[in-house]
């Protein structure tokens, strides 16, 4: 593996394990604060209920990524399999995000809920891809 790969391979690890804690994060901020800043109570209650679908999920991704981290970090084999495992997983979030945010106007709620929904929605694509590319050019 030649040194652009080893260092990308690294950055990869790194991405998953601070995701993996940035979404453990989120929901634990989700379940003890008021994270939703919506007013008009409709959109609020699909918003909730939209989400409320997805702690399983994302414990699920967490965990995928976690082991993909650790296992880049120390060269085995199962890591780069988590990892396209999380990388597709996280396209596949960051792509329904969007679909919902866009449907329901989630990005048109004002200037901070758009820069930060948009920002958490392309931070799933382009680590996704970013995995992706990584891991398949290691395959070698």
């Amino acid at each position: 593996m030649n040194n652009l790969l080893h260092k990308r391979m690294k950055i990869a690890a790194v991405l998953e394990l601070v995701l993996a804690v940035g979404m453990i994060s989120f929901w634990i901020a989700f379940f003890t604060s008021d994270l939703v800043q919506i007013d008009d109570p409709k959109l609020r209650e699909a918003y909730l209920a939209f989400e409320s679908a997805f702690p399983v999920p994302d414990a699920y991704l967490a965990v995928v990524l976690i082991i993909g981290g650790i296992g880049l970090l120390r060269k085995k084999s199962y890591g780069r399999l988590f990892s396209l495992i999380g990388g597709a997983s996280l396209v596949f979030l960051g792509l329904l995000d969007i679909s919902f945010n866009t449907q329901h106007g989630i990005y048109s709620l004002g200037l901070d809920e758009a820069v930060m929904n948009l920002s958490i929605n392309l931070l799933c694509l382009g680590t996704g891809v970013f995995l992706i590319l990584t891991i398949w050019k290691s395959r070698v």
